[in-house]
């Protein structure tokens, strides 16, 4: 299910909120393989990843990344050919848009999950490099132009923006649901400013996503391979 950013907002935020809530009792980590499959930025990868892992972990989840080769091609379903064939859950990151990348003038999808005909998300989850410097590109009124930026800032905003979609991704297949919710993480739509900059609080998890999700890792064991 892609998850699109919008340029509602073109003033930066005025303040970050206080300090974040400690984070809920832990639930069962999960392993999830990842291939990197553009060329990007050597540390781009690990940023994303640690915005991913930031984002869950105040609802006691923790992701755990395990890089795999990505040299391959995705397949039909999204899947990276260099993950492991019984992986939990498989991320590729690359330079495909998806089909319907841009989903109007003000939103662009940076990741999506393919579900199957019964509503059953897969183990695929495609991140999209080249969405991401397009969303940055058109995002310029509300974050200021990316070309002027310092290439470590570049770097950053878009690990920022990246590992959130990847997080609402995430979000998607442990709560095994298409739906979005009207706030927070699992949220249809996020302002230019929600996504690349510094506070993260518009992608919480709530109560009852936690409770869910940790009711899935219960019943159906999707934890760390020792």
């Amino acid at each position: 299910m892609p998850i699109a950013t919008g340029l509602e907002s073109i003033v930066l935020a005025a303040a970050i909120a206080g300090a974040a809530a400690p984070a809920a009792s832990p639930m069962p980590p999960i392993t999830i393989d990842v291939a990197a499959k553009a060329a990007m930025p050597a540390g781009l990868v690990a940023m994303v990843l640690a915005e991913a892992d930031a984002v869950w972990r105040p609802a006691g989840l923790t992701l755990v990344w395990r890089r795999v080769g990505g040299d391959g091609q995705a397949s039909a379903s999204g899947a990276a050919s260099g993950c492991d064939a019984v992986s939990t859950l498989c991320v590729e990151i690359g330079g495909d848009r998806g089909r319907d990348f841009r989903v109007s003038h003000e939103n662009v999808a940076l990741g999506w999950i393919p579900f199957d005909d019964g509503d059953v998300p897969e183990p695929a989850i495609y991140l999209s490099y080249e969405n991401a410097l397009t969303y940055m590109t058109d995002a310029g009124p509300a974050i200021g132009r990316a070309d002027r930026m310092p290439a470590a800032q570049r770097e950053l905003m878009l690990g920022r923006a990246m590992g959130r979609a990847l997080a609402h991704e995430v979000g998607h297949y442990l709560l095994a649901s298409k739906a979005h919710s009207s706030r927070g993480l699992m949220r249809a739509t996020h302002t230019a400013v929600e996504f690349f900059g510094i506070d993260r609080t518009s992608f919480a998890v709530d109560a009852a996503q936690r409770q869910a999700v940790a009711a899935r890792l219960r019943r159906d064991r999707v934890a760390a391979r020792g």
